[in-house]
């Protein structure tokens, strides 16, 4: 008789564990709770050796609030103790209480539930954790570096021209007024070498000027914390050109500045943008002697900054 009852066990045990045995399909079944422990660690069901279940199997049970993998932690023929796989999680269930419960449940449901955490988990709202660079003002300080790629003067003949290359500095306040667009006021310092090749000669030009920009960022168009953005910008200010010992000064004019930006945040309070630009600038200054010198730039520049 004893052997008889070990051998129903073991072949009770062997077909529940077997992948042939009826486990290869999904199957979703009600039950009651039996019981549940004074910790809220365990509980019971009317589920054994003769429906299936093997000591270690793992179930997703469910009722209509939340969904918990369990294993099975003693097994007899009529009934089975369960406990919740991750040791945190604490049984929601009561005496009495319908549950659902999944004997497919890794294969299946429950293997799609606990393999990717972002099922369970609600999303991560980037405009809420980052709202200061999604959708608040914030500043930006910026360095950039700079070539010139054209360049005509009214007084150089185009040959003479050998190239451009300097450095600026700017700093802006960026007014969101939509999560997609802003408004940036800003003020920015260049200082540049221009090479004549014949004579060879370096003439420094340092410029102040006020800047205006407006940006789209492509929040839409990415699921990430980071972004791209599109800007355009103008500016106007005062430039001031040494030659030798003679010096010119006069109005210089950004029109336009066209900008590919990547904002990458690293905190709540902080994040990193890298731009690539062309722009366009005009200056038009005279020397002591009332002699007049229009100059035109095309630059192209890249950018590192700060916003915070």
């Amino acid at each position: 008789m004893v052997l008889q009852i070990s051998l129903a066990i073991s072949l009770g045990i062997l077909c529940c564990t077997n992948p042939l045995y009826g486990l290869d399909k999904p199957r979703e079944e009600l039950m009651v709770v039996q019981t549940v422990s004074k910790n809220q660690r365990s509980f019971v069901v009317t589920r054994g050796v003769k429906d299936g279940v093997a000591k270690g199997q793992e179930i997703l049970f469910s009722n209509d609030n939340v969904s918990i993998l369990c294993r099975a932690r003693e097994v007899n023929r009529d009934y089975s103790l369960w406990v919740p796989v991750d040791r945190n999680v604490n049984i929601p269930f009561k005496k009495d209480d319908f549950v659902s419960y999944n004997s497919h449940a890794y294969g299946n449901v429950g293997l799609d539930i606990v393999g990717d955490v972002n099922n369970i988990l609600p999303p991560v709202n980037y405009n809420e954790l980052y709202k200061r660079f999604r959708a608040s003002n914030n500043v930006a300080l910026k360095a950039s570096v700079n070539r010139g790629i054209t360049q005509s003067s009214s007084d150089v003949s185009t040959e003479k021209n050998s190239g451009r290359i300097g450095y600026a500095f700017a700093a802006e306040y960026n007014y969101r007024f939509m999560p997609e667009f802003e408004m940036s006021f800003g003020g920015r310092y260049d200082n540049e070498i221009y090479r004549l090749s014949d004579p060879e000669l370096d003439i420094p030009t340092t410029r102040v000027m006020a800047t205006l920009a407006a940006t789209y960022h492509l929040m839409n168009f990415s699921s990430e914390k980071n972004n791209f953005y599109l800007s355009i910008a103008a500016g106007i200010g005062k430039s001031t050109t040494t030659v030798g010992d003679d010096e010119s000064s006069g109005t210089v004019t950004l029109l336009p500045e066209v900008r590919i930006g990547y904002l990458m945040t690293f905190s709540r309070a902080m994040a990193m943008v890298f731009e690539g630009s062309i722009e366009s600038l005009s200056a038009n200054e005279k020397f002591v002697d009332e002699t007049q010198q229009v100059t035109n730039i095309i630059n192209v520049k890249f950018t590192i900054g700060l916003r915070f």
